[in-house]
């Protein structure tokens, strides 16, 4: 491991540290506003008028909100904690798992999420972290995929020196301009009424790839799905 190496791991541990920190310390004082103002609601909301009970309303939407990303703050700062572990992973039984977690959520579409044939690839990886990984690039496909019949197609490539894992869909597709940005912290293309969520979903994708020393990356056009693409180390 380089000197650059080492300042890099240093200060991505201070960055997840100060992380933790913000998002477990602000838990309290944020859950004490919103049963205050529920509170409020509970006792005093038939005297007030409509406007007072709408902005009742955007307060208690508004600490959920924030409760929701302080908690996928907490998931991105716990990644790899307390231990790492690399081992042999069959990609097939993670792939399954990974559609089952899916069928649950998306009962509707479990028959369209297809495995392409191929070879059947062993990883050395982190079991907990890659099914972690797939299950949010699925997750983010299917969840953006307003079709009546939307698709989720896993496959896998090869170079020399890596496997690389697909994750396609037939989705909205996503503009050239934000695949630079999409992996960033709370970043989100779309609004929240329309699309609730966080935006950290593909930030956590980058963090655990990054810490298998990988390379996370898209093709796509709008209206036409979007391809995500993950590359694992071979063993030598």
């Amino acid at each position: 491991m380089t000197n650059n190496d080492i300042k890099h791991s240093n200060k991505q541990q201070d960055l997840d540290e100060l992380t933790y920190i913000i998002s477990h310390d602000l838990q309290e004082p944020l859950r004490m506003i919103t049963s205050y103002v529920q509170l409020l609601n509970k006792r005093y909301g038939d005297k007030l008028d409509d406007n007072a009970r709408d902005y009742i309303k955007y307060a208690v939407d508004g600490s959920n909100r924030l409760k929701q990303m302080m908690d996928d703050l907490l998931t991105y700062s716990r990644i790899g904690r307390p231990v790492f572990k690399r081992e042999k992973v069959d990609t097939p039984e993670i792939l399954e798992r990974v559609k089952n977690l899916l069928g649950k959520k998306y009962p509707a579409s479990a028959e369209r999420i297809k495995f392409a044939a191929g070879r059947q690839i062993e990883l050395n990886a982190d079991k907990e972290l890659v099914t972690k990984l797939l299950y949010h690039l699925a997750d983010n496909s299917l969840k953006f995929n307003k079709k009546s019949e939307p698709e989720l197609i896993f496959g896998y490539t090869e170079d020399d020196d890596y496997w690389i894992i697909t994750v396609q869909d037939n989705g909205p597709g996503i503009d050239k301009e934000y695949h630079g940005k999409i992996f960033g912290i709370f970043q989100k293309l779309h609004n929240h009424e329309e699309y609730p969520g966080s935006g950290m979903g593909l930030a956590i994708c980058e963090k655990i790839v990054n810490m298998h020393n990988g390379r996370i990356w898209l093709d796509s056009e709008l209206d036409k799905g979007t391809t995500f693409h993950v590359s694992f180390k071979k063993e030598n």
